[in-house]
């Protein structure tokens, strides 16, 4: 659900990235700067939550006894799903990197630059405050690679958690069985001692020579389950 939420999301704001591409000059509008860089941080995040999914159902397949609770019908789900994702993912990121989008944005560039006075100080000023612009926009867009890269190490790592967790799951409902059959046989045995030995104290209450007998079976078992304790 986190992913197709995130996947929403990325769609409305290539319907304005689009919108800003084509009315706008990208080299100027900050509107436009900052929905391009927030697609571009999407698509990254995607990516690696479609890695982590792939990773996921990989070893959900070659671990198919251990996870009994997903079937052949949800697993092909989630890998259509993921199929879906990639190509949504790979299509906006081509369209980013397009060539055209590339010429689109230098066309702009151009422009800003040709309207710009040739008189020296004023050609300057702008010289200036472009370089400072365009110094912080590079620091900006290495600051999110940096955090991309993190994000995608954490996202690998919480994807091989959720395979470890689902595993985890598994094997603690398979004891919770075991227990549970445990308990069910020990309530077995324990109800047929008890009438076993309703019918041991009716023995014995019949008279006191039956007492003395069974006193002395008894004895006798006991002396057995030792001998064969000690030297068996």
């Amino acid at each position: 659900e986190k992913v197709q939420t995130a996947v929403r999301q990325l769609e409305a704001d290539m319907t304005t990235w689009r919108e800003q591409l084509k009315r706008t000059n990208t080299y100027t509008n900050q509107g436009f700067q900052r929905i391009n860089r927030s697609v571009r941080s999407q698509l990254k995040k995607l990516n690696s939550h479609i890695k982590a999914l792939s990773t996921t159902i990989t070893a959900v397949e070659s671990q198919r006894a251990r996870f009994p609770n997903i079937d052949d019908a949800e697993l092909d789900n989630r890998k259509d799903f993921v199929a879906q994702t990639r190509t949504v993912v790979d299509g906006y990121h081509k369209l980013i990197t397009d060539p055209a989008t590339k010429a689109k944005k230098e066309e702009d560039k151009r422009k800003v630059e040709a309207m710009r006075s040739t008189d020296g100080v004023e050609n300057d000023f702008h010289t200036l405050g472009n370089n400072r612009f365009e110094t912080q926009q590079q620091e900006q867009e290495e600051l999110e690679t940096k955090q991309d890269e993190v994000l995608d190490d954490m996202t690998t790592v919480l994807g091989r958690l959720g395979v470890a967790a689902e595993a985890i799951d598994m094997e603690l409902a398979e004891h919770k069985e075991l227990i549970q059959e445990l308990d069910t046989e020990v309530e077995t045995a324990q109800s047929r001692m008890g009438v076993a030995m309703k019918k041991l104290q009716k023995l014995l209450g019949t008279s006191s020579n039956s007492k003395i007998c069974c006193l002395f079976i008894m004895f006798l078992m006991v002396i057995i389950l030792l001998a064969i304790a000690v030297f068996g």
